[in-house]
């Protein structure tokens, strides 16, 4: 039903742009193939996304993949054309305004005219720009940013740790255990001393155990542990656990572990996801965190793997040092470093370093994606490194 409604409304919206884009502006596209393209979007739309989501249906990934690659697109081109409509009306009007004047002076200036074609032309044009560049990053190398995270009660043993961050693998749709090993590969060089993965490991569930045996074949001297997200769910959580479980790495949910580093004590706890996308999750997360410490001993260091970064607003109840999370994809746009969208809410914790009294969060950008689109915001795996703050 969910799939239905969502190709419903994605169709419509297709043809309401179609239908406002030759409106605003049919100077330009009565003679230009953004015309064509206008006219043949909602039809692209259609037609891949049932191909995406016969593909999902029935496991087959080359179609599940090529649905889901035209649809990425033609949705985004769309999105972008819709934003260059207010460029297009302003265009329009100008047009017609210097069409009124050639009529009652009898004058008219052939570089102006030029000007007006050229800037109806260049939003258009920017729009499909912007389009091919996204898809194309969405594919790039994963990248390890560097993130130096700093608490001033931090044990003595615990200066420099460091901790490889996976999240949002994606693993099924655009890259595989290939792509996997290749990361683990480039990130050997980086010397992690522990890996924690924050869910959403495999849309195609085969790959999953292989993951696992990939992920712990990294050689750190601490343990690696895994946490669930949303797309565990989806794709049908009972196997899901047992895919992971057949697999070398713990898995935590709803549960903890508590080991020694140097001598000073560390626990790990890993929650369970909501699933839902856009309700209030705030009494889940309470619950699943409550769960997840139950019984855990004192440490001296608390690190909690959330999928959902809204975790940290319930960090200081448990008095958690540092949560790690994933799920956005930093919104897929990226902005001076940041995600684009905390233009409009600040505190989503889509993408970066946060911090809320004495609890920090991480929110990864992720490895990957089902929505092949990213614009300024890379596939990453961030090694994050304690220390001890000087002052």
């Amino acid at each position: 039903m969910f799939v239905a409604s969502a190709i419903i409304f994605t169709i419509g919206i297709g043809f309401l742009n179609r239908w406002l884009l030759m409106k605003a502006n049919h100077k330009i596209w009565e003679k230009n193939f953004l015309k064509i393209i206008a006219q043949l979007l909602p039809y692209i739309i259609f037609i891949f996304a049932l191909l995406w989501w016969w593909g999902s249906e029935q496991n087959i990934p080359w179609l599940r993949t090529t649905g889901a690659s035209v649809t990425s697109i033609a949705l985004i081109l769309n999105l972008y054309l819709v934003i260059s409509l207010p460029f297009s009306l302003v265009t329009e009007l100008l047009f017609k305004t210097t069409a009124k004047r050639k009529k009652t002076n009898n004058s008219w200036d052939p570089s102006r005219r030029l000007f007006l074609k050229t800037s109806a032309a260049f939003v258009p044009a920017l729009a499909l720009t912007g389009t091919v560049s996204g898809f194309a990053s969405s594919f790039s190398q994963t990248r390890f940013p560097q993130i130096k995270i700093a608490y001033k009660n931090l044990p003595a043993a615990l200066d420099g740790l460091k901790i490889l961050h996976l999240s949002d693998l994606h693993l099924g749709y655009y890259f595989n255990l290939n792509t996997l090993e290749q990361t683990l590969t480039d990130a050997e060089k980086y010397n992690a001393d522990m890996v924690l993965v924050t869910g959403d490991i495999a849309d195609d569930l085969s790959m999953m155990t292989g993951a696992m045996k990939l992920i712990d074949q990294l050689q750190t001297p601490y343990d690696k542990f895994v946490s669930v997200g949303n797309h565990e769910y989806f794709r049908g959580i009972k196997q899901s656990i047992k895919n992971i479980e057949a697999g070398p790495v713990p898995l935590l949910l709803n549960s903890h572990h508590t080991m020694a580093v140097k001598g000073a004590k560390i626990t790990i706890g890993g929650a369970d996801d909501p699933v839902r996308m856009r309700s209030n999750i705030q009494g889940f997360l309470d619950n699943t965190i409550s769960r997840t410490f139950t019984n855990a001993p004192d440490a001296d260091f608390r690190i909690l793997m959330s999928h959902r970064p809204k975790a940290l607003d319930l960090a200081k109840k448990y008095n958690i040092d540092l949560t790690l999370s994933g799920h956005t994809h930093g919104g897929q746009v990226g902005l001076a470093g940041r995600s684009f969208w905390e233009i409009f809410n600040e505190n989503s914790y889509l993408w970066g370093l946060y911090t809320k009294g004495n609890a920090r969060l991480y929110t990864s950008a992720g490895m990957g994606h089902w929505f092949p689109y990213r614009l300024n915001c890379p596939l990453e795996a961030p090694l994050i490194t304690l220390v001890k703050a000087t002052s």
